[in-house]
């Protein structure tokens, strides 16, 4: 009983994604083939089948796992605290000077080494 039980469950996936590429397939032929058609009417056929697409999309199981998951990323996007201006000015300033600081650092040992390294070929043994 419990075999047959996940049998259905398994045909009832396979025939709910095959109603969506189906769906899919539908939506590009009317956009691509029927251009004699009226532009609303094409606009309502294409609408209808993406409402089909995602009621159905949402019945299945990966859809409802993706709907768990977005819940869950909406959630906790709740929960981040987003820093105040001024906070994110002063963070700012202090990487503009300490960044300023390092490379004039960095310049003078570089120019430092390089005066000596210069210093030591110029003497002749």
């Amino acid at each position: 009983m419990l075999i047959s039980s996940k049998k259905n469950f398994k045909n009832t996936e396979k025939i709910k994604w095959i109603f969506i590429c189906i769906n899919f397939i539908l939506c590009i032929l009317i956009k691509n083939y029927l251009i004699k058609i009226n532009f609303f009417i094409k606009s309502l056929l294409i609408i209808f089948l993406v409402i089909c697409i995602i009621y159905t999309v949402i019945y299945t199981e990966r859809g409802k796992s993706i709907l768990l998951y977005i819940k869950a990323s909406k959630s906790e996007m709740q929960k981040i605290i987003w820093p105040k201006y001024k906070e994110t000015l002063y963070t700012t300033l202090i990487i503009i000077f300490v960044t300023i600081f390092m490379s004039l650092i960095l310049w003078g040992i570089d120019n430092i080494i390089f005066r000596l390294i210069a210093f030591f070929i110029s003497l002749k043994l």
